[in-house]
């Protein structure tokens, strides 16, 4: 009896140790958070299938918003283009998906499809602050009219309107706020979500 509870344990922890490992050459190829991709690249499946890393839809962006993920994405990412909307935004106009050689990057209509959804940290949001609260730069910039405000001013994305254009988050100023608090992430952000467009999560964070 002793024999059996042995190895099953040994069993059990060569198990775990397996799915540990499993765990980490994911990690590995792919990276630990989903990369937002160009419009028409939001099959992943498709898109890593398909791109052959070819810098076009960088080189030819008008707005400076597409980047090069690096080996931190992942190895299986690593030179795939990836938006930076820390640079600029997306204005739809094409000139990526155009430019793809392999179809990659396929057919998208901004109106009826996403590339991500933008995501309010109210940890990082200034109109979330006493001392910083009023900003309205998301809400009044947003050109699809996707950002409200709540009873308390508070800045709300309606999922079904928002596509990922990424303005909110080029002209989020939070970051100049925080100047000093070594914190990378706006206080908006476009990221990969499962949900369907119209049930995203609009804001994170816990406050109301």
């Amino acid at each position: 009896m002793n024999d059996v509870t042995r190895r099953t344990l040994l069993a059990g922890g060569a198990g775990a140790a397996v799915m540990v490992a499993l765990g980490g050459v994911t990690k590995y190829a792919f990276g630990s958070t989903p990369l937002v991709r160009p419009p028409g690249g939001q099959d992943e499946d498709h898109f890593i299938a398909t791109c052959i890393k070819c810098d076009r839809c960088r080189s030819i962006c008008p707005l400076d918003c597409i980047g090069v993920a690096n080996m931190n994405d992942g190895l299986l990412n690593a030179r795939t283009p990836k938006l930076d909307y820390h640079h600029g935004y997306c204005n739809f106009c094409d000139l990526c998906i155009e430019s793809c050689p392999t179809g990659a990057l396929r057919s998208f209509d901004p109106e009826t499809e996403w590339i991500a959804p933008a995501v309010i940290d109210t940890s990082l949001c200034i109109a979330y602050q006493p001392e910083g609260g009023g900003c309205r730069r998301c809400v009044d910039g947003c050109p699809f009219e996707a950002i409200t405000t709540d009873s308390g001013g508070h800045p709300v994305v309606e999922a079904d309107k928002c596509n990922g254009c990424g303005y909110c988050e080029y002209i989020c100023p939070s970051n100049s706020y925080r100047v000093f608090s070594g914190v990378r992430k706006r206080a908006i952000s476009v990221e990969v979500s499962g949900s369907p467009r119209s049930a995203a999560t609009a804001t994170e964070g816990g406050a109301s």
